[in-house]
């Protein structure tokens, strides 16, 4: 007879990767020159999980916002704090909402996970 064991992980196992999540993608982001703001809510749960960030960046151009979504992907592909699996933002802000940027403003087809956008700069964190 086959023996089966459960792992349970307590809630706090799971909220202590929610928060280093969102205190690594904040650090990261807000350590990015044209950035105004950034909030980021992770959940971790049972092998899958989603990360959703809120990114404020000044500028009042498009061209300006998408050479700071540049730069904020570049130290997301540069920073050992980020898991390769976790999702980067879906899209980038000013501080008015009058301008909304992307990565595919910056040559992606979708939304990338960190992983994508180290492969797609060439960039190995360390």
């Amino acid at each position: 007879m086959p023996v089966v064991v459960a792992a349970v992980l307590p809630v706090s196992a799971c909220s202590s990767s929610a928060a280093r999540c969102e205190e690594a993608f904040t650090a990261v982001t807000t350590s990015v020159s044209g950035v105004a703001s950034a909030e980021f809510d992770c959940s971790d749960q049972f092998g899958g999980g989603w990360q959703r960030g809120h990114v404020v960046v000044e500028a009042s151009t498009e061209d300006e916002a998408i050479a700071v979504v540049d730069a904020i992907l570049r130290a997301y592909a540069a920073s050992p704090d980020l898991e390769d699996r976790w999702a980067t933002p879906q899209k980038y802000l000013n501080e008015d909402g009058s301008i909304i940027v992307s990565a595919g403003d910056v040559g992606f087809p979708a939304v990338p996970n960190v992983d994508e956008v180290r492969e797609h700069y060439g960039i190995t964190p360390g």
